[in-house]
């Protein structure tokens, strides 16, 4: 050992490695000058030179996890069932009896989770479909080079998943309990495929929206909050948490007025750790035969959790919203000059999102801009523009190859007879046919999307 402390002594230490490919546990370390090698052919050698005060230098670049905080506590999703426990627990769990098993695997298999992401891809990378024994066992996905595949989600809109829950009666009888009226007004959102293994990343922790009210210094939540509803299709479906209840909000108010009060917050695991100790929550819910919804209030700080399952999103909204935002390269020129819900109604007509997620957040249809230059070779030209340093970067267009042609008259006339009103942009000769024929939808889905509304 002293040999050993002598050669480490000897040479200026910069770096070191571990190499997890040598069974013997050798450890590299280089020379910061001549870049020689010291090969130290000895187990457990590394705690002997932390002690001697030789401390090794952290890799430039490499991410460092933040300290664990305190481990969530397992809830019984027993005890959260019913939407009378939403203001209790701050989650609900309901299930979707009404739609059978055999139902929703019909479903399931008819969707393609893909498709929009292939329309994008040159043919020699699009992504393989997920066959319908991966969809029902999602801890046997094969992982797929896939936009937004890090973080899981599938950005695929309006499909007949969503159109079987949105019509359910629990599912529009829950909504109506929580908003304390009939809700006639809905927004769908993305799909998520979880994990192979189980587990919660605490630095995920955010909030959406505007959660607070400040009446003259007595803060409390919104008492108009957006409802956010996960909707686990298959597996098992893990939600994080921290149970506010009864605890004083000053402290992350404040937290939420230094962050910037966006419509998206990310909230310091740390702080939370120290302001809210016993308040973190997860619990695991069964839908392996029947979908269930896992409802929460979206001011509520919640944490990415993964989990072998499948969930789709959809969210009660409390108006459509009339205002305008401005376009980014997330967004087809169409959208330009519109409202966000005309954009969210023109948007569907391709299983696309609008220019906004719920929360008001920006949203995008194939990838978030810093993944651009990973995916900017393998798109079709057509979604190719040019940045401001002149260089190739991607620019989003609605999808061609539409079955359904909105600039026929006999189409429009199908539209009128639907009271469907679009968009004039929709009807210009540059704009590609429909994807989706929301013509024939059903009426149930055309009021809850707005498509009646001027």
């Amino acid at each position: 050992m002293l040999q050993i402390q002598n050669s480490i002594m000897k040479y200026s230490v910069n770096k070191w490695e571990k190499n997890e490919n040598l069974k013997n546990k050798k450890f590299v370390i280089k020379h910061s000058r001549k870049q020689k090698k010291v090969m130290v052919q000895i187990r457990k050698v590394l705690k002997p030179v932390v002690k001697q005060g030789v401390k090794p230098v952290v890799k430039p670049g490499v991410k460092q996890v933040k300290q664990g905080i305190q481990e969530p506590v397992s809830v019984n999703p027993e005890i959260l069932m019913g939407v009378s426990k939403l203001d209790t627990y701050g989650v609900a769990i309901v299930p979707l009896k009404n739609i059978s098993t055999e139902e929703r695997n019909r479903t399931l298999e008819s969707v393609e989770f893909y498709k929009n992401a292939n329309q994008i891809l040159k043919e020699e990378y699009k992504v393989k479909e997920l066959t319908l024994e991966e969809k029902l066992n999602p801890g046997s996905i094969k992982k797929r080079k896939a936009p937004d595949s890090s973080q899981s989600w599938i950005n695929q809109y309006g499909t007949e998943l969503h159109h079987l829950i949105e019509q359910d009666e629990d599912f529009r009888n829950s909504m109506e309990t929580i908003e304390g009226k009939p809700v006639s007004r809905f927004q769908q959102n993305r799909i998520r495929l979880g994990k192979k293994k189980f587990s919660v990343d605490q630095n995920s922790l955010h909030f959406d929206g505007h959660p607070f009210e400040n009446d003259n210094g007595n803060i409390t939540f919104s008492k108009n909050p957006l409802t956010a509803t996960i909707i686990g299709l298959t597996g098992i479906r893990r939600f994080c948490w921290w149970d506010l209840q009864g605890k004083d909000l000053r402290p992350i108010y404040n937290h939420y007025i230094e962050k910037g009060s966006k419509s998206f917050t990310n909230i310091d695991p740390l702080f939370m750790d120290k302001e809210y100790p016993g308040c973190r929550r997860m619990v695991d819910v069964d839908c392996t035969k029947n979908i269930h919804l896992i409802i929460f209030r979206e001011c509520i700080p919640h944490e990415i959790a993964n989990s072998p399952s499948i969930s789709i999103f959809i969210s009660p909204i409390h108006e459509f919203q009339q205002n305008k935002e401005s376009t980014t390269s997330f967004h087809p020129p169409e959208y330009d000059g519109l409202t966000k819900h005309e954009t969210n109604i023109l948007g569907y007509c391709y299983n696309r999102n609008g220019i906004a997620w719920s929360s008001g957040k920006k949203s995008w249809a194939f990838c978030h801009i810093r993944a651009y230059k990973h995916w900017v070779g393998k798109v079709k030209p057509r979604y190719i523009g040019k940045n401001k340093a002149g260089n190739d970067t991607i620019k989003m267009q609605l999808p061609e190859g539409g079955e359904y042609d909105q600039h026929t008259v006999e189409y429009q006339e199908k539209l009128r007879s639907r009271n469907i009103i679009l968009p004039k942009v929709a009807f210009e000769l540059t704009t590609p046919n429909f994807i989706l024929d929301i013509a024939n939808l059903p009426e149930a889905i055309l009021k809850d999307h707005g498509f009646h509304i001027k």
